[in-house]
């Protein structure tokens, strides 16, 4: 449930997708937000490819963490990122990927989301991993 007089989930990724200078620049857009999950997607460009012309893990591993940072802040307050673990799974040459996260634990201070990474239009899985934030407050 949304929190009263706070950003509705609709509010934050029209935000997200408009003021974040990090996410503009590498394309990415929040698509879906809920009280425990994020979806973010990107459309793959010349500037998103490695030196063999597949998507670039960088760019992966960002979906990854953009969108578990998204679901992280949707309670309204300000966190960062305190740790993470990622695997990549397989090169990809699609032109659309997304990135997924949930919310395994939330508690006063620290939150536990995992995420995924696939294709758009296969859903095949890409990457994965973990990722831990730190609450800074309000």
């Amino acid at each position: 449930m949304e929190n009263p007089g706070k950003e509705t989930y609709v509010e934050q990724m029209e935000r997200v997708n408009q003021t974040n200078p990090f996410m503009l620049h590498n394309r990415i857009r929040a698509v879906a937000l809920s009280e425990d999950r994020a979806e973010v997607r990107a459309e793959i460009t010349e500037d998103s490819l490695n030196a063999m012309q597949t998507v670039h893990g960088g760019l992966m591993f960002v979906m990854a963490e953009v969108a578990a940072g998204l679901v992280t802040r949707n309670d309204g307050r300000k966190y960062v990122t305190l740790d993470s673990s990622f695997r990549f799974l397989r090169g990809s040459s699609a032109k659309n990927i997304q990135g997924l996260a949930k919310i395994t634990k939330r508690g006063k201070t620290v939150c536990f989301t995992k995420a995924e990474v696939v294709e758009t239009d296969t859903g095949k899985l890409l990457a994965e991993g973990e990722f831990t934030f730190y609450c800074m407050g309000e």
